[in-house]
């Protein structure tokens, strides 16, 4: 009981609150962002979001799959895009979202499969066309991309930030790095 009433007990009480305040209210605002930025993503504005425009990357890039069954690509390069787009198909979070993506890209943009028919290889073609216009919406959706500018700009102020944002998995991956600057 003596203790409590010390005024170096209560100074040390004083500080201590404080810091939890300070912590609390940094962790607050920034959790704020990061719901703004995952909202941004899943459900966009307009009518438009990332998850949609990967979503539709998803089935089109299903699409190539079934055209890639009777073509002549290599069988590694098939079983490695089955691969990504299996991920893909499985994405929930943001961060699986960009690794998927990131490996469908990478392994559809390493095949050429030739085909016997040109009605084969005009859907491929027609397919590939919409792949890329999907991938280009995501690189040009601003409206996500400067929400998770905004949220990693801030863990890079100080490394009390980015304590913080640790403890909520970290900085949110981008799509349009190069584009608004990192």
């Amino acid at each position: 009981m003596k203790r409590l009433k010390k005024r170096s007990t209560a100074a040390l009480v004083l500080v201590l609150a404080a810091v939890l305040s300070v912590l609390c209210g940094g962790s607050w605002k920034l959790n704020q962002i990061r719901a703004a930025a995952e909202e941004a993503f899943f459900h966009g504005t307009a009518g438009f979001s990332m998850q949609d425009d990967l979503l539709e990357l998803r089935e089109t890039g299903y699409n190539l799959l079934r055209l890639l069954e009777g073509s002549d690509a290599d069988e590694g390069g098939k079983r490695a895009a089955a691969n990504a787009w299996a991920k893909l198909d499985e994405a929930s979070t943001i961060y699986e979202y960009k690794a998927a993506h990131d490996g469908l890209s990478s392994a559809f943009s390493g095949l050429s499969p030739s085909f016997g028919d040109a009605a084969a290889q005009e859907r491929w073609d027609r397919q590939m066309a919409s792949f890329s216009e999907y991938e280009s919406h995501l690189r040009f959706d601003s409206y996500y991309d400067e929400k998770a500018a905004a949220y990693n700009r801030l863990l890079e102020r100080d490394p009390l930030t980015r304590a913080l944002g640790s403890l909520s998995g970290g900085a949110l991956p981008r799509w349009a790095n190069e584009r608004i600057g990192k």
